[in-house]
């Protein structure tokens, strides 16, 4: 019987990570090597051989592109999100075809690694590639891997990362600096302990804007690494941040150094380029087990939220959304009946809160009706996923007239 075998890939612009879950120490590992046993970042370009039309694959492609023995194909996650057609050796080649062949490149890394059977790959892409994942779902399927194929933002694949380092590194909570060349991002990733599971979650700024429309980017190293010190500090102020991670391409030539060394006063400071493809790796480990923790990343709401009612002459709370959905798909409808009130009450419990909260909703200019006699149907949605909306709409009873009148609260 095979054992699983469990992957993460970080797919970025210009450069893919591969690691591979080692079953025996539980530690990611990385499946390309370069000089001196360090893990490889592997170009993602394509080759094509002039005369016997085969592919080229990474630093091959390019090196045989750089001596004229071959058309190079680049940029091929842009190309897959623009739909750009490619001319190679007189033959044009669409984006989903040249993308395809470059995951039966990485596929054929991973049989290398002795993974013949793919339990679970977990995929996370860079900040501005999400429409990429629908199309990469489907160029997994082509290459028989439907089903074992999972999509997580970087800031899911930090979380769990987080929560597999030694538990002094997560006592208090812990900041992301993420710098792709595109965009630049903090993420505080802290935690709520009230739970019998507890909750992982993240509070992001975005400093692109500021970064790279404002400049910075183009400043020499010591101005960027002031700007960047000053930053950190101000974010991190009264914030309970013991442990600080960096990482991304944007900071590859070093410029933040000198900030990184003043950061670690009282603080751990840790820099790299592997920490997604790690966190990958990890959440297709974790996928199928049993959870110790629910991750609640950027779209995921943050409360529970509740209707007390009375039902089979007791009272209680009636789940309208959990805390962990995806705001954008939270959509909760029911229909009840008033019993001499126009007062509604719903209990709001977050996941940051010692306490749930109250909220009472009042029906004013509620139509005088006999008791029992009014009917209203109630809708929960998020605006975004910190402001839930309650909507109560009039629908009458049987003959009884109604108002169609609508109310609306923020919870």
């Amino acid at each position: 019987m095979l054992e699983d075998t469990f992957y993460g890939l970080d797919l970025n612009w210009d450069t893919a990570l591969l690691s591979r879950f080692n079953t025996r120490t539980r530690e990611p590992e990385p499946v390309c090597y370069g000089k001196d046993n360090q893990e490889l970042a592997m170009p993602v370009i394509l080759g094509r051989r002039d005369g016997d039309g085969g592919w080229l694959y990474g630093a091959e492609a390019v090196r045989a592109a750089a001596h004229g023995e071959a058309a190079e194909a680049s940029g091929l996650l842009e190309g897959l999100l623009s739909g750009r057609e490619t001319l190679l050796c007189g033959e044009t080649y669409c984006a989903e075809l040249l993308m395809e062949e470059y995951m039966r490149y990485i596929l054929t890394l991973i049989r290398q690694a002795g993974g013949e059977k793919v339990t679970l790959l977990a995929v996370t892409l860079p900040e501005g590639a999400g429409r990429a994942k629908a199309l990469l779902a489907g160029i997994f399927g082509h290459l028989g891997l439907a089903g074992h194929i999972i999509f997580l933002s970087h800031t899911e694949c930090f979380m769990r990362y987080i929560v597999n380092m030694k538990p002094e590194l997560f006592l208090n909570d812990t900041a992301l600096f993420a710098c792709d060349g595109t965009h630049f991002f903090y993420d505080r990733v802290c935690f709520a302990r009230k739970r019998q599971l507890q909750s992982v979650l993240s509070e992001r700024k975005d400093f692109t804007q500021e970064y790279y429309e404002g400049g910075i980017c183009g400043e020499e190293a010591e101005r960027k690494s002031y700007w960047f010190y000053n930053m950190v500090v101000q974010q991190l102020s009264s914030q309970p941040v013991t442990s600080i991670f960096v990482t991304g391409a944007g900071f590859a030539d070093g410029w933040a150094m000198e900030a990184l060394k003043k950061l670690c006063d009282g603080r751990r400071v840790f820099y790299g380029q592997n920490l997604f493809a790690r966190g990958a790796c990890y959440a297709a480990s974790m996928h199928q087990s049993a959870q110790e923790y629910v991750f609640l990343g950027e779209d995921m709401t943050r409360e529970d939220i509740m209707l007390k009612a009375y039902h089979d002459a007791k009272e209680q709370y009636f789940v309208l959304s959990q805390a962990g959905s995806d705001y954008r798909s939270v959509s909760r409808t029911l229909r009840f009946i008033l019993d001499d009130t126009n007062e509604i009450e719903f209990l709001v419990d977050h996941v940051m809160r010692r306490e749930p909260l109250h909220e009472v909703m009042i029906l004013d200019h509620l139509m005088q009706r006999e008791n029992k006699t009014v009917r209203l149907e109630l809708s929960l949605f998020y605006v975004d996923r910190d402001t839930p909306v309650v909507q109560i709409r009039d629908i009458g009873f049987g003959r009884e007239k109604t108002t169609y009148r609508i109310w609306e609260q923020v919870l």
